[in-house]
């Protein structure tokens, strides 16, 4: 065995006898999705090392209080299987080795940061959620209108530096990502301006991790593209730091530099993040030692069940691969935030917090919480289906995860979401779902073709 190194400055975990592994390798999951992801899983069969855990928001539009994706409130006192599910995920996925960073902010919802009308009163609201997950890493996603909001940039800002100094006091290090838009040229100055203030008001991050995605330029090569952002991030951080009366070396530069893309297909049309371009981006990162590479996200890194498809999935990627093949092309970047993950591409987790573990019988009748992974089978409405990949309270017939193996289709109903690939009975016929859809009458084609 070779003995594990932490080095507390950079919340870095390295394999003694080898060489140094500077870049991190944490991609986003998104935790309201349905049914909750199970981190330890995801983290511990793909031997993933840490996961930024998304997104936490107000609780509403004039709410101090956080929330994940303004559903759930996150608090002492709280409960809810929402709040178990997410606990219960990193207390399992720690003991394994890995670890989380929890986002704030994001593309929807309002940020705490507009939220809470004070420092105090945001900080307090940030150290809720820190307290609440024991956690060394946050990461503050600042996109769309936050974006361009001075006051509460700099609200942040303050707050994110009050959180550092709480945890220099008790002995601890709070590690601080900021993540903001970029086009190939670099940062916005809407992004400038939230680097710059974090700068002037002495808050230490760990990198800025641009999200190299949407360009909206129809953009052929999102490698060459997210390789060019980074690029250009190293110049205006080195023109920052020198603004601001600081000099960082070269290598210093580099480990600030974090870029996180959208794998697969973007949500501007024509922009495709490949695995070509995820292998080139890993080399990139890897010769210059980034400090960050994550993907939005861990749930879309499988394929969509009906093949390829032209617009941005939130549960696949829209191109050919393997489950999980994007988290492989950028497994050599094996630095850690913990003692590290062995993977164990059979690990079953736990059923504590009503996570519905243990390994189903063949064909037995379907529960909403169980957990199924991929190759299991059960019984429906009088049809036999298959799991396509991981699942917990999806219903059979009504999301394209479960395959029906033998028995009727279940009827058509106005009243079910049925995700692309989701087959159903309608006037004796056999219609499938394109993609998602709800409400939309089979006969009258669009999202549901005719099947023989």
């Amino acid at each position: 065995m070779k003995a594990i190194l932490c080095t507390s400055l950079l919340g870095l975990c390295t394999v003694a006898g080898s060489a140094a592994a500077a870049t991190a390798y944490a991609p986003y999951v998104d935790m309201t999705a349905w049914p909750t992801p199970a981190i330890d899983q995801i983290g511990v069969r793909q031997g993933i090392q840490q996961f930024n855990l998304a997104f936490v928001v107000a609780g509403g539009s004039s709410s101090c209080t956080p929330s994940w994706g303004g559903v759930q409130n996150i608090g002492p006192g709280l409960s809810s299987d929402l709040l178990t599910a997410i606990s219960g995920g990193i207390s399992r996925y720690r003991a394994k080795g890995g670890e989380v960073a929890v986002s704030f902010g994001g593309a929807n919802g309002t940020p705490l940061a507009q939220a809470c009308s004070s420092v105090a009163a945001l900080t307090g609201a940030y150290q809720t959620v820190i307290d609440s997950y024991s956690l060394a890493h946050v990461d503050f996603d600042v996109e769309g209108a936050a974006a361009a909001d001075p006051t509460s940039i700099e609200r942040r800002s303050q707050a994110i530096a009050q959180l550092q100094k709480n945890a220099t006091a008790k002995g601890k290090t709070l590690h601080v990502t900021l993540t903001l838009p970029v086009m190939p040229y670099g940062l916005t100055q809407d992004g400038l301006n939230v680097v710059n203030s974090a700068i002037r008001n002495k808050v230490v991050f760990d990198s800025v991790n641009v999200m190299a995605m949407d360009y909206g330029q129809n953009t052929a090569d999102m490698g060459a593209a997210a390789v060019q952002a980074a690029s250009s991030l190293y110049s205006q951080l080195d023109n920052a730091y020198k603004a601001a009366g600081q000099i960082k070396t070269d290598a210093q530069l580099w480990q600030l530099v974090g870029v996180t893309p959208m794998i697969g297909v973007n949500d501007t049309q024509k922009e495709v993040f490949t695995l070509v371009n995820a292998s080139r981006l890993a080399s990139f990162a890897a010769s210059n030692n980034l400090g960050l590479i994550g993907i939005w996200s861990a749930g879309r890194d499988q394929a969509c069940p009906g093949g390829n498809s032209n617009y941005a999935s939130p549960t696949c990627s829209g191109v050919s691969q393997s489950a999980g093949a994007f988290s492989t092309a950028f497994a050599g970047l094996t630095a850690r935030w913990n003692t590290g993950v062995t993977k164990d591409s059979s690990y079953g987790g736990s059923s504590g917090g009503g996570t519905g573990g243990g390994t189903p019988a063949p064909n037995a009748p379907w529960s909403a919480s169980q957990i199924y992974t991929a190759g299991n089978t059960v019984n429906y409405n009088g049809a036999t289906y298959q799991a396509q990949w991981w699942t917990q309270g999806d219903v059979p017939g009504q999301t394209a995860v479960w395959k029906q193996l033998s028995g009727a289709l279940q009827p058509w109903s106005a009243g079910v979401a049925y995700g692309g690939g989701s087959c159903v009975s309608y006037q004796s016929a056999k219609y499938c779902a394109q993609w998602w859809t709800q409400g939309d009458v089979p006969s009258s084609g669009g999202v549901w073709v005719k099947k023989s």
